[in-house]
């Protein structure tokens, strides 16, 4: 046989022509199939911003005692923090008939651990700690006389 013969020369050149087309092919439908990806991701991020705004400024009017339906009035460009919409609500107040007295000051601590707290720091501030309880226990355990009780608790400031 002769190489004259042999036809698959012909055959290679188209072979890579007809491949690279192939992969042209293939990363257009590829990048389609992401544009679109991108894009439904976009629509449900917007979709939950949306939703995640609106429930937080519905939670900060609520809890201002305002009627919700002043959100729709707020302007986008308002961040939904507690703070920006209570500045929006006492600059617009008039405008809403809305007092400055009927929007509420709601405490940022519970009464209860600022009590805790004011416990804590008085202790601190005395500088009561367990060993000087301890000395004190001991030193009214071993007094004598009723002299030496009022002694000690007059020193140590109970």
């Amino acid at each position: 046989m002769s190489n004259l013969d042999y036809e698959d020369d012909d055959d290679t050149d188209t072979s890579a022509e007809s491949l690279s087309n192939d992969l042209v092919k293939q990363l257009r439908k590829a990048n389609k199939a992401k544009d679109k990806e991108l894009a439904d991701l976009k629509s449900n991020f917007e979709s939950l911003n949306k939703a995640q705004r609106e429930r937080a400024i519905r939670d900060v009017l609520t809890s201002r005692g305002v009627n919700q339906k002043i959100s729709s009035f707020i302007p986008q460009d308002i961040d939904p923090t507690e703070e920006s919409v209570s500045k929006w609500l006492e600059a617009n107040a008039d405008v809403f008939g809305i007092q400055a007295e009927e929007i509420p000051q709601k405490p940022n601590v519970d009464p209860a651990q600022a009590a805790a707290y004011k416990r804590m720091t008085n202790t601190v501030e005395q500088g009561i700690t367990p060993e000087h309880n301890e000395d004190i226990m001991k030193k009214l355990m071993n007094a004598n006389t009723r002299e030496e009780l009022d002694a000690i608790i007059k020193g140590s400031g109970l």
